[in-house]
């Protein structure tokens, strides 16, 4: 029994002897005259917006790589102007617009991990806390429970305990305390970060212009702009007009008595779908 290609009609689909079938979830094949309309219907829309997801998210892998190598392409002019070796940045930095309305914003924030010192950190307090008992003021307890809370990948939140450990307490033992969270902070690497903004007027505050989904607010000005996408679907129903096109072209010339003035004008069809020059049109017209 021979297995096909997936058929266009249903998404994913297999044909199998002259049946159509589909994956479930354990990965059994189920006859699709056999799956409820509405689960298709179902899958049908999961696949449609997966693929746009797919197409979307390496459109953002590209254009993280092209903004990284205009930025560095920039710095490299930059460093040459002042006659000094271009480096690798690690620094912040923004780059603005001529009239200032759009700029680019770098920043680089470290990667932070806590080392076993941290647990010493931690039987300091527990020590400072048990002899204080009630004297113990309400709001550095909160910090502190907030501060060593777990998270469900059992993890503490870092930037908590950092801020605990800028705080000034009054006991003998917060110097302890404080070296161990020190001696605890690792800088594993670091993370750039590039954000784009723009505003309307040089008066008006910068707005960030969202590149994750849950920033996206869907508006007249998102809807105007041609995707990628949409653009090679334009140019996929312009190619299908123009093959079309040569093909009736070709099977004109062909008839016994074909008038070649039809298969011209055919051929004038063609030229304005595929975006020609006004001026290649007239040639092909006074020719």
């Amino acid at each position: 029994m021979t297995i096909q290609a997936p058929v266009k009609s249903i998404p994913g689909a297999i044909e199998i002897g002259g049946v159509l079938y589909l994956r479930n979830a354990q990965g059994d094949l189920t006859a699709a005259s056999n799956i409820k309309p509405m689960d298709l219907l179902m899958d049908d829309m999961v696949r449609k917006v997966a693929g746009y997801a797919e197409d979307l998210s390496a459109e953002l892998v590209r254009f993280a790589a092209h903004t990284d190598a205009d930025i560095a392409a920039l710095d490299a002019l930059i460093a040459q102007d002042y006659g000094v070796e271009p480096r690798e940045t690690k620094g912040n930095r923004t780059f603005v617009s001529f009239d200032g309305l759009l700029k680019v914003q770098v920043a680089v924030s470290d990667r932070i991990v806590l080392g076993p010192e941290l647990q010493a950190a931690k039987a300091v307090l527990d020590a400072m806390i048990t002899e204080r008992g009630e004297g113990v003021d309400p709001f550095l307890m909160t910090l502190i429970s907030r501060a060593f809370k777990v998270d469900q990948e059992g993890k503490v939140d870092v930037r908590a305990i950092l801020a605990l450990r800028r705080m000034q307490v009054d006991d003998p033992r917060w110097p302890d305390f404080t070296r161990a969270i020190d001696d605890a902070v690792r800088v594993v690497g670091s993370k750039r970060y590039i954000r784009i903004y723009r505003r309307n007027h040089k008066d008006a505050g910068w707005k960030m212009i969202p590149l994750d989904l849950a920033a996206v607010e869907p508006g007249p000005e998102a809807f105007a702009r041609n995707s990628l996408r949409r653009q090679v679907e334009e140019a996929e129903q312009v190619n299908a007009q123009v093959v079309d096109l040569l093909a009736r072209i070709a099977g004109h010339l062909q008839l016994p008595g074909g008038d070649p003035q039809v298969a011209l004008d055919l051929a004038l069809c063609a030229q304005r779908l595929l975006g020609a020059e006004p001026e290649a049109i007239l040639a092909i017209e006074a020719a």
